[in-house]
């Protein structure tokens, strides 16, 4: 029960961390193509310490590679092509 609740925990902190560091650059970065390559690089790490963090706590297998990547790419598909929100927009 302590290594669900360590792991819950430990996973929230990682993407809380992860949704400061892509809140903080995203808007900086004007055009799609590198919005993908940021996504990408900050993906794989992400998804490599949050299957860090389940197998450590909670047993269950390791990740390799491919899969990683190809839930990174997809994931860095998905936020390139979701348009950001304008910020101090009136409309809801």
């Amino acid at each position: 029960m302590l290594s669900l609740l360590v792991s819950i925990i430990a996973s929230c902190a990682i993407l809380l961390g992860f949704g400061f560091i892509v809140s903080r650059t995203v808007p900086s970065i004007p055009n799609k193509l590198g919005r993908f390559l940021f996504f990408s690089v900050l993906g794989v790490p992400t998804i490599f310490v949050l299957n860090y963090v389940d197998v450590r706590t909670l047993g269950v297998h390791k990740m390799g590679w491919t899969e990683a990547l190809i839930i990174a790419l997809l994931c860095a598909t998905w936020a390139t092509l979701w348009t950001p929100q304008p910020r101090n927009s009136k409309t809801p």
